[in-house]
């Protein structure tokens, strides 16, 4: 999508308070340290086995009174106290922040959590407009495992209900309208429930939401940390490495308080009891393997040991200096790839990218290229540039990588086009002035968030996040790929797992646009997701066509129709995804390549649009470098020209001998 948000943004909001009763919540596990504690005004009297209840939440070794085993004292108004030992009411405390060492294994024993304040509309939902207004309560139970080498294990629960309030400049998007009904079901995801409805006094909407999460303790996210977590301790303060999200803590004997400092204020307190504690402090016993990744070398179980040897010969690019990572490997013993078979049919690869293998058995140059140890990873500047190469048999070196990356922040600086036209990938140039963040550059994509397996091999992917993009060079012209109204094909292969909680509305495409994002042109990309336009079967996500100021998912009218058949991609692990576009028409093709035959057409018939094909390639954004979305990347190409639907199946049978596996 692209459009023109010259426009300054403007927020109103609606604040309305959430119903107080219970929340602040408390488990009947045993009973929290300081019994008979003392009671609030206006609380109750504390029971001989347990805290008090009132206004002020539940005492805490590090911050409550203790009183005596006959009771607390008695609250004006209160009535008797929970044997539990929690809390009730509408007033959370926060903890008094003091650190200490956090190995053991810890239940939750009560929890006090309110939040209010700005809640990031854009960076969690991909909408354009900057904020939104939230208050509401959560709650926490459960068990937390913190290890002494900086890894932990969380097994809390989540609960809780929130208001949220957003403002009318959410309801359009690159110059489309969305509807209240649509901005709640893109709020799915982070929540596990939302629903929103037309604001008349703003203009915006009013939203309510659920939370009931696995993982990440207090903090709602679209991608709970569960197992394989990497924290620190330090500065009277938890950070969990894979998202940065921090907790202020203070131990005290056996008891762990913390508040969660992620996301709109928090008010209040998790409490913790400790069983089987372990020696040595938090986080002091290895170096954390990165955002869901493995970063090599290091002491402790934080970090996997990089193997591999790295050869000479890499192709060097601007930005930085260039390492010794490997330029590509000979032919050796190798068949075709996607390319030869476009080229045997006469519609030959004008761009071909994939840091998982060779899409064409004459490429020997590198696959991608990473930037390390630089400070400032999203500015395209410092550090060392790596290239990346292949094995013999034309498969990613993940060995250079895990070298190449050990011990520092690691990110995908370019993918190279292995069709030798020189269409490099680079970090998308940013977009129309007052697009909030497609105002700026994109961000890089980290190297070591995940791997597949690929021809028997371990390879990383290129696993891309909200603001992340990739294009080819500002106001270059691509070479070799189709001009103006002339005829293009696209096939993706792409991840629909993780498109089901992490892919926002707006707009992980890839293919033709303009080479300057400022410039309008038609655009010609495959979409992959959920947008607020055109829609398929059953859930999201979907393969549509983004052709500029809608998302089509068949049909030649107007883009807001939904086409029953257009499958559904839900749970498919190994998407593939293809897009004709001949002159005058389009079709939509698509399977799961681990047990499709065939493919299925969506979709064969005339285009709402003229193709304006101008010479740029985008991967991962919009025409306007809208960055909203995100996804995971294995492999594609466009073609100068419009392949047979009897190609596209040689090309599906082709991905299907690589054997993908997760």
């Amino acid at each position: 999508m692209q459009g023109d948000y010259s426009t300054k943004l403007r927020f109103t909001v609606l604040a309305m308070a959430l119903a107080v009763s219970g929340a602040c919540s408390s488990t009947s596990t045993p009973n929290n340290p300081g019994s008979g504690g003392k009671s609030s005004s206006g609380g109750s009297t504390g029971s001989a086995s347990g805290g008090s209840t009132g206004s002020g939440g539940s005492s805490t070794s590090s911050g409550g009174s203790t009183g005596s085993s006959s009771g607390g004292k008695t609250g004006s108004g209160g009535s008797s106290g929970s044997s539990s030992g929690g809390s009730t009411g509408q007033m959370c405390t926060s903890v008094s922040a003091c650190g200490g060492a956090v190995p053991g294994t810890w239940t939750v024993m009560s929890s006090c959590l309110n939040v209010s304040g700005d809640l990031d509309i854009r960076g969690l939902f991909g909408f354009t407009c900057p904020a939104g207004k939230v208050t509401g309560t959560r709650q926490v139970t459960g068990t937390l495992t913190i290890n002494a080498n900086g890894t932990m294990v969380d097994n809390t629960m989540t609960t809780g209900d929130e208001h949220i309030t957003v403002g009318s400049e959410c309801k359009v998007l690159s110059m489309a309208p969305i509807s209240c009904d649509a901005i709640g079901e893109h709020m799915v995801g982070y929540y596990d429930s939302a629903e929103c409805k037309d604001d008349a006094a703003t203009g915006g909407c009013d939203c309510t939401a659920k939370i009931k999460q696995k993982g990440s303790m207090g903090i709602p996210t679209g991608e709970p940390n569960t197992t394989d977590i990497n924290y620190t301790a330090a500065d009277n303060t938890i950070t969990i490495l894979q998202d940065m999200s921090k907790y202020d803590y203070c131990v005290s004997g056996s008891t762990l308080t913390v508040t969660p400092k992620k996301g709109p204020a928090v008010t209040g307190s998790i409490v913790l009891m400790g069983s089987g504690m372990m020696s040595g402090s938090g986080g002091a016993g290895g170096k954390a393997g990165g955002s869901g990744g493995s970063n090599g070398g290091a002491n402790g179980g934080g970090g996997r040991a990089a193997g591999g040897s790295t050869g000479g010969g890499g192709r060097s690019a601007g930005g930085g200096s260039t390492g010794t990572g490997s330029g590509g490997a000979g032919p050796g013993n190798r068949t075709d790839g996607p390319c030869d078979i476009y080229a045997a049919a006469n519609v030959p690869c004008g761009g071909a990218y994939s840091m998982v293998r060779a899409l064409s058995k004459s490429y020997t140059g590198p696959l991608f290229q990473v930037r390390t140890m630089s400070n400032a990873m999203n500015t395209g500047s410092g550090g060392t540039l790596v290239n990346i190469g292949m094995l013999p048999d034309g498969y990613a070196d993940a060995a250079q990588v895990e070298t190449a990356c050990a011990g520092t922040v690691c990110t995908v600086a370019k993918l190279y086009d292995q069709s030798g036209n020189g269409n490099d990938l680079i970090r998308g140039s940013k977009g129309p002035a007052g697009n909030g963040d497609r105002s700026g550059a994109d961000d890089y994509e980290s190297t070591v968030k995940e791997t597949v397996t690929a021809g028997g091999h371990k390879v990383y992917v290129l696993y891309m996040v909200k603001f992340e993009g990739y294009r080819t060079p500002l106001n270059m012209t691509a070479k070799g790929v189709p001009m103006g109204n002339t005829a293009q094909g696209i096939y993706e292969l792409v991840d629909g797992v993780r498109a089901l909680t992490d892919n926002g509305p707006c707009c992980w495409d890839f293919g033709s646009v303009s080479p300057d994002p400022s410039k309008y042109v038609t655009m010609n990309t495959l979409f992959f997701g959920k947008g607020f336009w055109g829609s398929g079967a059953d859930s999201a996500p979907w393969f549509m066509g983004d052709f500029e100021g809608g998302v089509w998912a068949g049909g030649s009218g107007g883009s807001n129709v939904k086409n029953n058949m257009n499958p559904s991609m839900k749970g498919v692990q190994f998407a593939l995804g293809i897009l004709h576009t001949p002159v005058g028409k389009y079709a939509l093709r698509m399977a799961d390549v681990s047990k499709a035959t065939d493919l299925t057409t969506a979709y064969d018939g005339t285009s709402p649009k003229s193709w304006g094909n101008a010479g740029g390639i985008v991967l991962g954004v919009g025409g306007d470098n809208s960055n909203n979305a995100s996804g995971t990347f294995y492999e594609g190409a466009l073609t100068k020209g419009s392949p047979t639907n009897d190609t596209d199946l040689l090309v599906m049978k082709n991905i299907q001998a690589v054997g993908y596996t997760k």
